[in-house]
């Protein structure tokens, strides 16, 4: 009896590490593929070969010129300063929300989560008038002075969920000794927020790392372009002439290594810090 039980746990778990093995496979196979492509040689490529016949480093001197890391240089600023922003400005609406008792608090917050249902696309008309109207197009301004100004409702909801869950009590007694509202958020509740800060920050910065559309729309100088909408005009809007796949490839494949370098060192911050957010209080 209790063989037949192990033997039925075993075939149970074995079912399952095969079905999420093969999962994976899928979905990874594209990420595989787009690798492998970058080491091929233009014959290969021609042919279409699955497997490189030999591995070359030719596509990758090709595809890393200078206006590559220039545009790297513009992603990786942008990203640093929503980063910072999205993060401040969330944690601070959140503060309000969570530890801040005014009148109509919960009326706000709710009108703060009601704009989750907007879809982003409808606000791209308004936004761009009102850009255009500031003289913003054609900078860095609309892609950047936005997170200073709330951060996003879903970055509010999950850091003022885990501010909920502080204690009122040690807040209290911080104002007992003296501290303003202010000091209270920056030196108590904050570096207890640390988990879902560290997540916002991530989200964040790999946001604006794989953002497209915003930069389209208000972009026109070559020299402002992010790393996605410089490649975009150059692999695939490009009336001068595109590229081989596997320049192509290796172009995506160094875009694609910070994300992974991120996830693999901070993925217990990325997994765990929704969760507990969504938790907390």
């Amino acid at each position: 009896m209790m063989r037949s039980i192990k033997a039925a746990k075993f075939a149970g778990e074995a079912v399952k590490y095969i079905v999420l093995t093969l999962l994976a496979v899928i979905f990874l196979f594209p990420a595989l593929e787009m690798v492998l492509k970058s080491f091929m040689n233009d014959l290969d490529i021609r042919f279409g070969a699955l497997f490189p016949s030999v591995f070359t480093l030719q596509p990758y001197r090709d595809a890393l010129d200078a206006q590559y890391f220039w545009w790297l240089k513009n992603t990786i600023i942008i990203g640093v300063i929503n980063m910072v922003g999205i993060t401040l400005s969330s944690s601070l609406c959140a503060y309000g929300f969570s530890k801040l008792r005014f009148k109509g608090r919960e009326l706000c917050f709710s009108l703060v989560l009601a704009t989750l249902m907007l879809p982003a696309i409808c606000m791209q008309i308004p936004l761009y008038k009102m850009y255009y109207a500031m003289g913003w197009t054609n900078s860095w301004l609309p892609l950047t002075v936005p997170g200073f100004f709330g951060g996003g409702a879903l970055n509010i909801f999950l850091m003022r969920q885990y501010m909920r869950g502080i204690p009122d009590s040690i807040c209290d007694a911080a104002k007992i000794d003296g501290a303003n509202k202010f000091v209270v958020y920056a030196a108590i509740v904050m570096p207890m927020c640390l988990p879902i800060a560290g997540y916002v920050m991530l989200t964040s910065f790999l946001g604006c790392w794989n953002d497209f559309m915003t930069p389209l729309l208000y972009i026109n100088e070559p020299a402002m372009y992010n790393l996605s909408l410089g490649l975009y005009y150059r692999y695939v809007n490009n009336a001068g002439g595109i590229p081989p796949a596997n320049v192509q490839m290796a172009a995506a494949t160094v875009m694609l290594i910070p994300c992974v370098v991120l996830f693999f060192f901070f993925q217990k911050v990325l997994i765990n810090g929704v969760s507990v957010g969504a938790v907390k209080g």
